[in-house]
């Protein structure tokens, strides 16, 4: 089966509000083992941008507000998209982060942390080769590199 967004996304979203400080955001990245952040207007609640940690880096002071720092507008895609095309617009727009929505809310946070952990798992699932030496002499190709091997005095 085919791994979907749903599967590979962040449910539950960590916001902050557009009038938090720089330093709000960078204590809630580091507590919670994050690197992006679904800003919120004032009432929370609408996302109105999104902030990364290397939006953070340049910040002129720890008292600028997250709302001058913020990305918008901000990245989205459905959650029935196909995880490729995801993928795919993260390299083509050199972006680590889009958020997802189910109709008209949001129900997620997709990340390139997201798919990396995805790339593990497939990788992890998949078989290893077996190498049977008996298998491999018989293989032309490397009976001819043993050969050229053992000519070259190797």
């Amino acid at each position: 089966m085919k791994p979907t967004l749903k599967e590979n996304m962040t449910h539950s979203l960590i916001t902050i509000k557009e009038s938090a400080l720089v330093s709000e955001a960078q204590r809630l990245m580091l507590s919670e083992w994050i690197r992006h952040l679904p800003v919120t207007n004032v009432n929370g609640d609408s996302v109105v941008g999104i902030l990364s940690d290397r939006d953070l880096l340049r910040a002129p002071s720890l008292h600028t507000s997250v709302g001058e720092l913020m990305s918008t507008p901000v990245r989205c895609y459905d959650v029935n998209t196909p995880l490729r095309n995801v993928a795919q617009a993260m390299i083509d727009n050199k972006m680590s982060a889009f958020l997802i929505t189910d109709g008209s809310s949001v129900a997620g946070i997709i990340t390139s942390e997201d798919l990396l952990l995805l790339l593990a798992k497939m990788l992890k699932d998949e078989p290893s080769p077996k190498w049977v030496l008996s298998e491999l002499m018989v293989n032309p190709v490397i009976q001819k590199a043993v050969d050229m091997t053992a000519q070259a005095g190797i």
